[in-house]
């Protein structure tokens, strides 16, 4: 039987660019196969955006994609993630490009409809579940490397884009915090204004003295995704340095926009440890605001609650029924509460002892101003869990 042929646009019509120095055609793409490390084939000195998207290495992934095979090294994340049953990247992506024709393009040719930029890692917030990694503050606090920026010069990269910006469809802002950053004031300036920006934001800045912020509230269409996970004090313990007085004020600006205007969005929401015993209260403020929450979840750590004591799953699978019959359950919320519920059911770990080595790194060393606020913002899940 012959095997199924995929394609992907990507290639093609994306742009990926990632503050740890590589630029792609998407988020799920592997980065050595467009840049290899010298020693390695195709490796080239000429780091320019269109030494990249013009060279040996994408010609190849797109040579394997005009034939429908998936490039093994380059697509491995999306060929993963479909073996398994789930949606991939390429979805998105072919969705933005529906009439893509591979027989007769060409393995040269690249024309962005969806950008995705990452320009570095600036952030204002060390929250209890991040690093250095993504967040400049973060880095501050362990003395690691402050920032992160891509290799190539980001003013080269927006000529880039200005050049194509009458064939892009969508610009996807991540971070670190992207409303901070100077590239997207510059990059917000030459994008026309039906183009769809979407924008995963931990919204506690001051935007009336912040230009991105302004000029997203200022545009047509604009996707918001609030990155946030409890309410409160709680709030302010998981997202340290930031205040709920100054998220509440924006989101009700932004939810503003969203319920009176082509803007679209909410909050998208982590599942874990810290909100698996109230996510009653989150539901409460979303519907307040007449917004709605995406949630995800954190898999296999000790801020996973299905890796937890028996006591502490039945809390959680507690506080699911507690939602159920409180709110009407939407469609997408009953799968991922169905499937939150077998996880709760199914789990059988105890990372009590690595979550207390992870509270005392948090309040003895790191946020030493949060010392002892756990257990006086948690005592549902003290006992639970030993401290």
């Amino acid at each position: 039987m012959e095997a199924e042929k995929k394609y992907c646009a990507a290639p093609w019509r994306g742009l990926h660019l990632n503050f740890d120095g590589f630029v792609k055609t998407c988020c799920a793409g592997a980065p050595r196969v467009l840049q290899p490390l010298e020693g390695e084939e195709n490796y080239t000195s000429d780091t320019t955006i269109e030494a990249i998207l013009e060279g040996p290495g994408l010609a190849e992934v797109r040579a394997s994609i005009k034939k429908g095979i998936l490039h093994p090294r380059y697509c491995a994340n999306c060929i993963k993630s479909e073996d398994a049953g789930f949606n991939s990247e390429r979805d998105w992506h072919n969705n933005l490009s529906p009439d893509f024709n591979y027989e007769t393009t060409n393995i040269y040719e690249h024309v962005p409809r969806l950008i995705d930029v990452r320009w570095n890692n600036t952030c204002n917030l060390a929250c209890n579940y991040c690093d250095s990694h993504f967040s400049t503050k973060w880095a501050s606090i362990i003395g690691a490397k402050v920032n992160q920026t891509i290799k190539t010069e980001y003013k080269h990269i927006i000529d880039y884009i200005e050049k194509h910006s009458m064939h892009v469809k969508e610009v996807a802002m991540v971070g670190g915090e992207p409303l901070m950053m100077k590239e997207n004031d510059a990059l917000l300036d030459i994008l026309p204004d039906d183009v769809l920006v979407t924008v995963i934001t931990n919204m506690t800045n001051d935007f009336d003295k912040m230009p991105v912020p302004q000029k997203l509230l200022n545009r047509s269409r604009v996707g918001w995704s609030m990155s946030f996970d409890n309410i409160g004090e709680r709030f302010e313990y998981v997202r340290w340095g930031s205040t709920w007085k100054r998220l509440d004020e924006n989101v009700t600006r932004v939810a503003n926009k969203i319920n009176n205007s082509n803007h679209h969005g909410g909050i998208q929401a982590v599942y874990n440890l810290y909100n698996c015993t109230r996510l009653c209260e989150l539901k409460q403020y979303s519907l307040d605001k007449k917004i709605t929450i995406l949630w995800q979840h954190i898999h296999g750590d000790q801020l996973d609650p299905t890796k937890h004591n028996q006591a502490v799953r039945e809390l959680a699978l507690a506080e699911i029924q507690k939602f159920r019959d409180t709110f009407d359950i939407i469609e997408a919320e009953e799968t991922w509460l169905e499937n939150l519920e077998e996880l709760l059911l199914q789990g059988n770990g105890n990372l009590d002892k690595e979550f207390k080595d992870m509270l005392c790194n948090v309040e003895d060393t790191w946020h030493p101003d949060q010392k002892g606020k756990f257990v006086k913002l948690w005592p549902e899940l003290v006992q639970p869990l030993g401290l």
